[in-house]
């Protein structure tokens, strides 16, 4: 087997040995958003295609201080967020890309030992704020967001509520997580029940209703009847070259959870909340 330790000469190849030794899925696809980014900063400020980014470049201590402050300033973001396209880059978002540079550079033997800002950690709502935060978001579907999605993200935030995880254990659940027809209806998380209110389970039972009609063919939008994820997507995904337009009633990415969860908070709130926010303060992982 060829030594994937052995930096090569591209930054594009480099990168892609490095994401290939990365078991978890999440973890790649946060390290290939960031490199990734970093290539494309690379070659724009040489004037180069990304192809003709070396590695010794990417792994170059000043090259890497230097996007990392763009990236603080904004002037790397590919998607506008909430504060404007060129809004600075959240502290955890910068912790994430020191940490994607300091793994490459370890990975080759060249550590660039970078210090990470310190996380930051959203102030999370008290047990009595969840709950009426949760009943005004059930009972409100704002203008401005697809009924489905609304749906979809309001039963997502009364688990965050219920069961005191985060996206990274809600995300995997599968239709088998739930019983909602049971005296006390429950949710399973991560192997552990929990108990379900009476407003959990409304939205809980809209939600599934809604899923199956998206994965069952009744609005024949997917052929093939159910999918076993709890979350799919609510409309036809961004048509890719060479490829049909996805249908809607797919699994849904984490990316597309969370961009709903925060346009839905704004609009009902009138500011963003994290997912976070909704659990907890109890020691759970989320």
């Amino acid at each position: 087997m060829p030594d994937t330790t052995t930096l090569p000469a591209q930054a594009t190849v480099a990168v892609g040995r490095f994401l290939e030794t990365l078991k978890a899925a999440s973890t790649r696809r946060q390290r290939r958003a960031f490199l990734d980014e970093y290539v494309t900063w690379l070659a724009e400020h040489q004037q180069c295609a990304p192809a003709r980014v070396t590695a010794e470049d990417l792994l170059d201590e000043e090259n890497a201080l230097s996007w990392l402050d763009a990236a603080q300033r904004g002037t790397t973001r590919r998607r506008p967020g909430l504060g404007g396209p060129t809004a600075p880059a959240s502290t955890n978002s910068m912790a994430a890309r020191v940490s994607s540079l300091n793994t490459l550079s370890r990975h080759y033997g060249r550590p660039l030992g970078l210090q990470p800002p310190p996380p930051t950690f959203a102030t999370r709502l008290t047990p009595t704020e969840a709950h009426r935060t949760l009943r005004l978001l059930a009972s409100h579907h704002p203008a401005g967001m697809q009924q489905a999605t609304w749906e979809r993200t309001v039963a997502l935030i009364a688990l965050a509520v219920c069961t005191g995880h985060g996206m990274a254990a809600l995300h995997p659940m599968r239709r088998a997580d739930l019983e909602l027809d049971r005296p006390l209806p429950r949710a399973r998380v991560r192997g552990k029940w929990h108990p379900l209110d009476t407003t959990s389970q409304g939205a809980l039972v809209r939600w599934t209703i809604t899923h199956h009609a998206l994965t069952a063919g009744h609005l024949k939008v997917l052929q093939g009847g159910d999918v076993d994820e709890l979350w799919v997507t609510t409309s036809p995904g961004r048509p890719r070259a060479r490829q049909s337009t996805p249908p809607a009633g797919l699994p849904a990415a984490v990316r597309t959870l969370e961009s709903a969860h925060r346009k839905l908070t704004a609009l009902a709130l009138g500011t963003p909340l994290l997912l976070e926010q909704f659990c907890a303060a109890d020691g759970r992982e989320l």
